[in-house]
């Protein structure tokens, strides 16, 4: 189960997953590779034996469009700022105002989680975007906190170790009152299933950062055995290379 935020760019997205999938901590590599050529990304996936690999990613998986097509109340364009306009396609909407609807798909949050907890084997994949900004999104949050509660393993893909050394200051003071939301709703929504916010915040700090199990301090253990063994990854990048030059070239570019 891969956690992302939306406003996180696709290619980070995909790198995050291509990364896990090679057992990388960080995923700048890969979003270069990705950008200069795919193609052969996807060779070296298929020479480890991973191309068959599945994750689970709402974006794909969840039909959100039923929910919210023929309206757009915020989306805007960037460059514009004009509203984007609405979908004209024939779906009816789904309404669901009190999140109980049967035909949503958007409401079973839980019963996901629980789904996948319980088939076993399932893991979560948390894919940061370069400005952390998922740390800031309530159903991001709540999807990292309840996947700890159902003891899934979690893995948390970093673009870089720079990236967090710069930018974790902005994690020390999270309060899951003040992060954002689509909606009020689902806001409110998350809100009410915490309960006591306080103790939620408290454990949320502990999660992200407790030296012995929280995700950061996993994630720089992983990396560390990783720079450890950096004769290693270029051994094997570069094999996969054949001679190419294309691994080299991004490396010139991929801090660690």
């Amino acid at each position: 189960m891969v956690t992302h935020n939306w406003g996180n760019s696709f290619n980070d997205l995909l790198a995050a997953v291509i990364s896990d999938a090679l057992q990388e901590c960080s995923f700048k590599l890969a979003a270069r590779l990705l950008e200069e050529d795919c193609t052969f990304l996807g060779e070296i996936l298929g020479k480890a034996g991973h191309l068959c690999g599945t994750y689970w990613i709402c974006a794909f998986a969840v039909n959100q469009h039923v929910s919210i097509c023929h309206s757009n109340p915020f989306d805007r364009d960037p460059l514009t700022d004009q509203l984007h306009p609405v979908c004209s396609c024939s779906c009816v909407n789904i309404s669901d105002p009190d999140g109980q609807s049967t035909l949503s798909e958007i409401n079973k949050f839980d019963d996901m989680m629980y789904h996948l907890a319980a088939t076993g084997g399932c893991r979560q994949v948390i894919a940061v975007d370069q400005s952390l900004d998922l740390f800031h999104r309530a159903w991001c949050v709540a999807e990292i906190a309840e996947a700890r509660r159902l003891q899934m393993s979690q893995s948390l893909k970093l673009v870089s170790k720079l990236a967090i050394q710069q930018r974790a200051r902005k994690l020390e003071d999270l309060d899951v009152r003040s992060m954002q939301a689509s909606s009020d709703r689902d806001k409110e929504l998350i809100l009410a299933r915490i309960g006591n916010v306080d103790e939620f915040n408290t454990e949320l700090q502990s999660l992200i950062f407790d030296p012995k199990s929280g995700l950061l301090a996993s994630w720089k253990a992983m990396d560390s055995l990783q720079q450890m063994g950096e004769v290693g990854r270029l051994i094997r990048w570069g094999l996969a290379d054949a001679g190419s030059g294309k691994v080299w070239k991004a490396w010139d570019c991929h801090d660690v």
